[in-house]
């Protein structure tokens, strides 16, 4: 999304979210793999705490953070509103997983994760955000 004109004018790190969308794949992995409640909740929090707390108590930003400061890689500045949207997108889906595994529904829970996982991964390792793409999509129309 890097791109696109700036919507809302303030920046984010977009190396940062990178390494936050690497820790929500393999949180949706581990899911996928184990079917542990556990990842679904730590979702939850994570996606929870980082769009309505702060980036302060969320164990993914701060995780990014010393990662990206060990590996002694710079900022890269880039407009929010995006990153933003497919962060709301991403908790649904957390949401989705969490309620899906406690209604005994694994199957659904599952393909949410799956979802999830191929979604973050994108963004990870290609730099590709669909839930931006979606943003960019709906902007234009002004409908976000």
């Amino acid at each position: 999304m890097a791109k696109s004109c700036p919507v809302n004018f303030l920046k984010v790190d977009e190396n940062q979210i990178r390494v936050q969308a690497l820790l929500v794949t393999l949180s949706a992995i581990g899911f996928i793999f184990s079917g542990s409640i556990f990842f679904a909740f730590l979702l939850v929090y994570d996606f929870t705490v980082r769009l309505f707390v702060s980036q302060k108590f969320s164990a993914f930003s701060q995780i990014a953070v010393a990662v990206l400061k060990v590996l002694n890689i710079s900022k890269r500045p880039i407009d929010s509103a995006p990153k933003i949207f497919a962060s709301r997108i991403g908790l649904g889906f957390s949401i989705a997983i969490l309620l899906s595994s406690l209604f005994g529904a694994t199957d659904i829970a599952t393909i949410f994760a799956i979802i999830l996982a191929v979604c973050a991964s994108l963004d990870a390792i290609f730099n590709y955000c669909i839930g931006c793409k979606c943003y960019a999509i709906l902007h234009h129309f002004n409908l976000v």
